[in-house]
């Protein structure tokens, strides 16, 4: 038994030190895939206008929530089963998940599928949009093809391979914006509801691309094809036991943006506004405002993917102190990505607005900027929030997530129906803030109960919000008198390696930190020369 303990950790050593480069791949194709979709709601949203993108808006909550329900939690489970399984060397029974997560995936993507072919009339009828019906009509293929892509996805993660995931994200976002601006386009001239549904195929079209991307992929490597074995009772229901609670945990936040779907927009008509200005100003907070807050935060996302994986290998292993290493580093990732992205996007609020959105009207522009800045801090709690609640699931206790994640969700719906009524749409905005800081407060002080108290992190992060807001005022200074794109992107380019080399003269990170990310040893030998002309002057 040791031997095979000993074994195992020598296999997992280089795949283990690996952790933050798999992260950053991941974060980089995520950023990359973000700045495309950011890109594309660009030219959609002056397509549509306020009104056209607040009804695409609308298919996206039951979208979401069908995703969910079909492959969320399975393949979060495909990487953890597989990584322990492999870290075992048990490989028929890393053959025996794959082949009962197949035939999950394909079953619920099949039924979630048919569920919103079924009430899509009547919920188009409830949001008073009925012709959106349409919409929900050639966008549900899309469910059950991504239930299939994330069969790929789940176990390439488990094998601590992101590249194929990386690439499906580009590729997807590609599609999505080839064919969706070309079909919203020919069919604009029949109708803003024709150029809505035009859009909506193009998402169902470039997530089967994307599939066909990662299939390729994944055949191409003949001794990885599905296993040729019977589907096996006992790791089915293990699959089923993992992947509940992480689906469970992952369907928490698609019912609240449903729920918000339906109460935001009424709300605001109970308030006094028509229903049209209401989809409008749902539709900015939604897309332009909601876009630019999860920019970032799909950086932060790679790390709580790639670190899943990871806990679960040093968890079959019982290595508590690495467990603690590198909860502590996904952690410090999330704030060193999330807090400068706060600190630039409350500043730039109204510039970013103005310069992505020029065909918004003025009142509309100032509407967004105010969203914005009430919702950028949501970047740092949103980041922090993925990343505590895949510490949870790797850990094994995947129940506690779901309790969090149902407090915050009916702490929002309930100061959504009381700040609505008193602030209109910034109540919303607000509502989420609100919400999102009582979740993060739980959850750390959940993790804090389960790997102990880490001083040296509480001084890292400190660092890291000092830091962050220094970058903010130097952007600021520099665009505070001019709105143009030019000195938005200028006064970004000097942020950047400003905040790096602060980051760097504070030692919020340790050698051995450094030497883990890519280029980490050319990093760590900058960190040293650094110091040391410092410690000279």
């Amino acid at each position: 038994m040791n031997q095979a303990v000993n074994t195992a950790k020598t296999r997992q050593k280089s795949a283990l030190n690996s952790y933050t480069a798999s992260a950053l791949l991941l974060a980089f194709a995520g950023m990359i895939a973000k700045i495309l979709g950011a890109v594309y709601r660009i030219p959609l949203t002056n397509l549509l206008g306020a009104e056209g993108i607040g009804i695409y808006q609308l298919v996206f909550p039951i979208y979401a929530l069908m995703l969910t329900l079909s492959s969320s939690g399975i393949p979060t489970a495909i990487a953890r089963l597989v990584s322990e399984k492999r870290t075992l060397g048990e490989k028929l029974e890393e053959q025996k998940v794959m082949k009962s997560s197949f035939v999950l995936l394909f079953v619920l993507g099949t039924l979630a599928t048919l569920i919103m072919l079924l009430i899509a009339v009547p919920l188009s009828n409830l949001q008073g949009a009925f012709a959106i019906r349409y919409g929900y009509f050639v966008v549900a293929p899309a469910i059950l093809i991504v239930a299939i892509s994330s069969y790929f996805k789940g176990w390439f993660q488990g094998n601590m391979n992101m590249v194929p995931t990386a690439i499906s994200q580009i590729a997807e976002q590609v599609f999505k914006m080839l064919f969706g601006l070309l079909f919203a386009y020919l069919l604009l001239p029949q109708g803003v509801i024709s150029a809505v549904i035009g859009a909506l195929i193009g998402i169902s079209l470039s997530e089967f691309l994307a599939m066909l991307v990662l299939a390729v992929i994944y055949f191409a490597r003949k001794e990885k094809q599905l296993p040729r074995i019977k589907m096996d009772t006992a790791t089915t229901k293990s699959l089923v036991r993992v992947s509940l609670p992480i689906m469970a945990s992952g369907l928490v936040f698609p019912i609240v943006q449903f729920v918000d779907s339906l109460m935001i927009v009424n709300l605001l008509v109970g308030r006094g506004l028509a229903r049209d200005i209401a989809i409008s100003q749902y539709g900015i907070l939604s897309a332009p405002v909601n876009s630019l807050v999860n920019m970032p935060i799909v950086i932060t996302l790679a790390f709580a993917v790639a670190i899943v994986p990871i806990i679960s290998s040093k968890r079959a292993l019982r290595d508590a102190v690495s467990i603690k290493d590198k909860a502590s580093l996904a952690v410090k990732l999330s704030f060193l990505i999330g807090a400068p992205c706060f600190a630039a996007i409350f500043v730039l609020a109204r510039p970013l607005m103005q310069i992505l959105y020029p065909s918004l009207s003025v009142a509309n522009i100032d509407l967004a900027a105010a969203l914005l800045m009430v919702s950028s801090v949501s970047v740092i709690l949103l980041s922090l929030s993925q990343v505590f609640t895949s510490l949870m699931q790797a850990l094994g206790k995947t129940v506690k997530p779901v309790i969090i994640l149902l407090i915050t969700a009916v702490c929002k719906i309930t100061l959504d129906v009381i700040l609505i009524m008193h602030m209109g749409i910034i109540g919303a905005a607000l509502s989420s803030v609100i919400a999102y800081t009582l979740c993060v407060l739980i959850g750390w002080c959940t993790m804090s109960k389960l790997l102990g108290k880490e001083e040296n992190l509480i001084k890292s992060i400190s660092k890291i919000m000092l830091n962050s807001v220094i970058i903010g005022l130097i952007i600021f200074g520099l665009t505070f008198l001019l709105n143009k794109w030019w000195l938005v992107l200028a006064s970004v380019l000097i942020a950047v390696p400003t905040y790096f080399v602060l980051i760097i003269a504070c030692r919020v990170f340790r050698e051995e930190e450094l030497i883990s990310f890519p280029f980490g040893k050319q990093i760590a030998t900058f960190s040293k020369k650094f110091r040391k002309k410092s410690e000279d002057l």
